[in-house]
């Protein structure tokens, strides 16, 4: 397992080693393979062997703000990062349930040269882009979702997410309806996922929006200003501890 690991690791780093380093910071691509495949060892060894369930799908890098529209531009390389992680598991065998997703998050707390890295198993995509509709990959529970979660909108009560499964839109029959012209009928989707919120655009026309940056697929966390149309939502839920991922900081070497 550790050569299969070994030969994904430098799959990854020739494909970004020029372009990553060229339009983010030197040496990120040395230390964003490494640490990636460290992650993924490590999932894989507290599987126990389940190997078509062990290599986690969903890889959050939490970047700086000053690097925020050099990690935007990268977007399209890091799609093919996830295809090497795809194709390699499947030549050796492995089932791939779902496709990997890698989500930016922007953090204000991470200076310029440090992303963090964070892997975890995500909600499955449907094979549609154009609504990119969303589904649990297994059955809802209670404990899925945040505690006392809800979108505060101006001039109105709280509107508390109780369900694992929340549509928003102009649509009659959505969770949420928001008498707004310039949102969708099915603008966008919210989904409890082990005690947070993933928020889905539904490929709506406008776009949202999160703290200011365009979002289609993010986790929420206490005090988001998400924006749909002309209306502001804040996301909030209670906190009683944070959820621990699997996570390593990376600056410009090996951690």
């Amino acid at each position: 397992m550790r050569k299969l690991l070994q030969t994904i690791e430098d799959k990854l780093r020739y494909l970004l080693e020029e372009k990553l380093d060229r339009l983010v910071f030197p040496g990120v691509s040395s230390s964003l393979s490494y640490t990636l495949i460290e992650l993924i060892e490590d999932e894989i060894e507290k599987q126990g062997g389940r190997c078509e369930n062990c290599m986690p799908d969903l890889i959050t890098l939490k970047v700086s703000s000053e690097r925020w529209e050099a990690w935007q531009e990268s977007l399209p390389l890091l799609d093919e990062v996830l295809n090497v992680l795809e194709e390699s598991w499947k030549e050796q065998g492995y089932v791939v349930r779902k496709k990997p997703v890698i989500q930016l998050v922007q953090s204000p707390d991470l200076s310029s040269n440090q992303i963090k890295v964070e892997i975890d198993y995500s909600l499955e995509e449907s094979t549609s882009p154009k609504t990119a509709l969303q589904k649990l990959t297994r059955e809802p529970l209670q404990d899925a979702l945040p505690k006392d979660a809800c979108l505060i909108i101006a001039d109105r009560e709280p509107f508390f997410l109780t369900k694992a499964v929340i549509n928003i839109g102009r649509r009659s029959t959505n969770d949420l309806v928001l008498d707004d012209p310039l949102i969708s009928r099915d603008h966008l989707q919210l989904r409890a996922d082990n005690g947070r919120f993933y928020l889905f655009d539904l490929g709506s026309k406008a776009g949202t929006t999160i703290n200011n940056f365009p979002a289609s697929n993010v986790a929420l966390k206490p005090g988001d200003v998400i924006q749909i149309g002309g209306t502001t939502l804040i996301y909030n839920q209670w906190v009683e501890q944070t959820v621990s991922k699997p996570t390593r900081s990376v600056f410009g070497g090996k951690q």
